[in-house]
């Protein structure tokens, strides 16, 4: 499958950095979603990028990542049929693919563009993993009372259990919870794994929320939001349609905006200028 045709990569015709962003990532998630319809996956927007999808029909204009959701089972479809057929410039980031990515992590998988890179606090962590612009591929289990305490405490317990045995292990037990408990379980991601997240909005989905995605425009793709969204975002945002002041309208993943010609230091990385040459010289140009 030639991508390239299909969904070229424009991140050069955005006339602002962050628009060059939004570009890359838009890019992204349309080889992602045209993977996910092959298989019939069924995927989400959530978190903020469904808060634009719904107020700005695409980016909030300060938005410097994707957040897409997935139950359990469509996403070890996605990992088993669709990932392997990512275009090179598309990196699959998991425990298993990024030796430094650890296991038990608050975002299961991501999707990174190798040819570009956020701007991290110079010492962090974070430098070793690959950390290019990324599309979050969050996992919804079944498997949490309603509750972001309860949601907080079994990702906490699993993390602590789990962490040396990785990924699988911890999906064994989430599958067991949602298999075996006997109480009325909501849908929850691992994302609430850190302390601060108690205190902000309730983030899961009930049942009866997640049973129909409805289409909705992003950008001008045809994508998937919970027939639950109103509900969704109102227990997490409060006020959802109300904006931050101009103050906090950046990004919450980067020093900076993210750079999206400039690859981070790891070893599945791409060179922008390398991939002009080639393209020039595919057209007759500067030979």
């Amino acid at each position: 499958m030639n991508f390239d045709q299909i969904f070229p990569d424009e991140r050069e015709k955005g006339e602002t950095r962050m628009k060059q962003c939004h570009l890359v990532l838009l890019r992204m998630f349309k080889v992602f979603d045209y993977l996910c319809s092959k298989y019939q996956i069924k995927y989400f927007l959530c978190s903020g990028t469904l808060k634009g999808a719904v107020i700005f029909k695409g980016f909030k204009p300060w938005d410097d990542d994707f957040d897409v959701g997935m139950t359990r089972e469509n996403y070890e479809k996605f990992v088993q049929y669709a990932a392997p057929e990512l275009p090179d410039d598309i990196f699959f980031q998991t425990p298993d693919t990024d030796p430094y990515f650890p296991p038990c992590h608050n975002v299961e998988a991501k999707l990174r563009d190798k040819y570009s890179s956020y701007n991290f606090i110079p010492g962090s962590e974070q430098f070793k993993w690959h950390n290019g612009i990324m599309l979050d591929i969050l996992v919804f289990d079944q498997a949490y009372l309603p509750h972001n305490f309860f949601i907080f405490l079994i990702n906490r317990t699993l993390k602590f259990l789990f962490q040396s045995r990785g990924n699988n292990k911890r999906a064994e037990v989430l599958k067991w919870i949602t298999k075996y408990s006997p109480f009325r379980l909501v849908y929850a991601s691992s994302f609430i794994n850190g302390r601060k997240m108690i205190k902000l909005g309730a983030n899961y989905f009930k049942e009866k929320e997640l049973a129909t995605l409805i289409k909705i425009k992003f950008e001008g793709v045809d994508t998937y939001i919970p027939v639950g969204w109103h509900n969704y975002l109102k227990r997490r945002y409060g006020d959802y349609l109300k904006l931050p002041p101009p103050e906090k309208q950046k990004g919450h993943h980067s020093v900076d905006i993210p750079d999206p010609f400039t690859p981070c230091n790891h070893t599945e990385i791409f060179y922008w200028d390398d991939r002009k040459k080639v393209k020039d010289k595919a057209f007759g140009f500067g030979s």
